[in-house]
C-alpha cells in the first residue's frame, strides 16, 4: 500500500504538473481552451485524491504522513532560512522560545530584534559574532528583582502572558527559564548541545508556570541547534491530523511520527532532519490556515 501511495503521489506532484506546464508553454492557448484544460487538471487531481484516500485505511500512520508530506511540501532538502536559526546567542533562543508560544510570530520577532537593539547585542551570525552567555542575560534582568511588570515593559516591551487565564508574564517565564539553564551550567550553544537533552533539566523547565507542555523547551533546543527536535504545537499536530484523516492527534504521537517521517524520507532527501521537517510543516500549515481565514472574512 505504501508503494502504491508513493506512485500516486509521484504522479500527482511531479508528472502531472510538469506535463500541464509543458502543454501550456508550448501551446499558446486562448482563455476558453485554457479554462477547459485547467478543469481537466482539477478533475485528474480529484481522481488522485479519491484513489489516495481509498487506500488510506490500509496504510500505517507513518506511511500516511510520508505520502501527505510528499504531496504538500517542497524543497525537503533545503535547510530552514529563518533568521531565528542563526541567533548569535543562547539567550535570544530563550526569548524567542518563550514569547512565541500561542501568538503571531511577528510579535516575537519584534521582541527579539528590539531587545538586541536596546542592549547592543548582535542578533544573527551564529559562530561569527560575540556570543553572549546566559549569565550576561541574567545580569540585565536581575536588577528588576520580582518586578515582572517593569521588566516586561522596560526590557522586553512585551506584556504577553503564558496564558490568557491566570498565566504569568512571559517576561517572568523567560527569567525563570534562563535561571534554570544557569543552575544546570548551560550558558552557550556548546553547552546546550552537550546537556540540553538531560531529563532533569527538561523537567525543571517544565515546572516553570506556563511551561508544562514542554513546547517552549522543545523549540528552544531546535533554535539552539538540536536537529532531532520537533515542536509538536497546534500547527504541527493539525498537519499530522490532516495527513491521518482524523480530527485530533496527541502532541506526543505527532512528534514521534514527524521524527520517523524524516528518517523514512532521508534516503531520498539526505539533508532532511526532524527540525527542518518541523519547520516546513509549520510554515505550510500556517499558510494554509491564513488562506482559510482570509476566505472567511467578509
Amino acid at each position: 500500500m505504501a508503494a502504491l501511495a508513493e506512485k500516486l503521489e509521484f504522479c500527482a506532484v511531479k508528472q502531472l504538473p510538469q506535463a500541464f506546464d509543458s502543454f501550456f508553454e508550448f501551446n499558446k492557448l486562448d482563455s476558453e481552451t485554457s479554462d477547459i484544460a485547467f478543469r481537466l487538471f482539477e478533475s485528474v487531481d480529484r481522481l488522485h485524491n479519491f484513489l489516495l484516500w481509498s487506500i488510506l485505511p490500509f496504510m500505517s500512520d507513518i506511511d500516511r504522513l510520508v505520502a501527505y508530506i510528499r504531496r504538500t511540501l517542497t524543497d525537503l532538502n533545503a535547510p530552514p532560512t529563518d533568521a531565528a536559526y542563526e541567533y548569535a546567542s543562547v539567550p535570544l533562543c530563550v526569548i524567542d522560545a518563550v514569547f512565541s508560544i500561542g501568538v503571531r510570530y511577528e510579535s516575537t520577532e519584534r521582541t527579539v530584534t528590539e531587545f538586541c537593539a536596546r542592549y547592543h547585542w548582535q542578533r544573527d551570525g551564529r559562530g561569527k559574532e560575540k556570543e553572549h552567555t546566559i549569565t550576561e542575560f541574567l545580569n540585565i534582568l536581575n536588577p528588576y528583582g520580582n518586578r515582572w511588570e517593569e521588566m516586561a515593559g522596560t526590557v522586553f516591551r512585551n506584556r504577553q502572558r503564558t496564558s490568557s487565564r491566570s498565566g504569568i508574564l512571559k517576561a517572568e517565564a523567560t527569567y525563570s527559564f534562563a535561571k534554570t539553564l544557569q543552575q544546570f551550567g548551560v550558558e552557550t550553544f556548546a553547552e546546550v548541545l552537550k546537556s540540553g537533552l538531560r531529563n532533569d533539566l527538561r523537567h525543571a523547565i517544565k515546572a516553570i508556570p506556563g511551561q508544562a507542555s514542554g513546547l517552549s523547551y522543545a523549540y528552544f533546543l531546535i533554535l539552539a541547534g538540536n536537529q532531532d527536535g520537533v515542536k509538536a504545537d497546534r500547527m504541527v499536530t493539525r498537519f499530522v491530523a490532516d495527513a491521518l484523516g482524523v480530527r485530533n492527534v496527541a502532541p506526543e504521537l505527532a512528534e514521534e511520527l514527524v521524527r520517523n517521517a524524516s528518517k523514512t524520507l532521508r534516503g531520498e532527501f539526505p539533508k532532511l532532519v526532524p527540525s527542518s521537517l518541523d519547520n516546513k510543516i509549520w510554515k505550510h500549515q500556517r499558510a494554509k490556515e491564513d488562506v482559510g481565514a482570509a476566505k472567511c472574512r467578509p
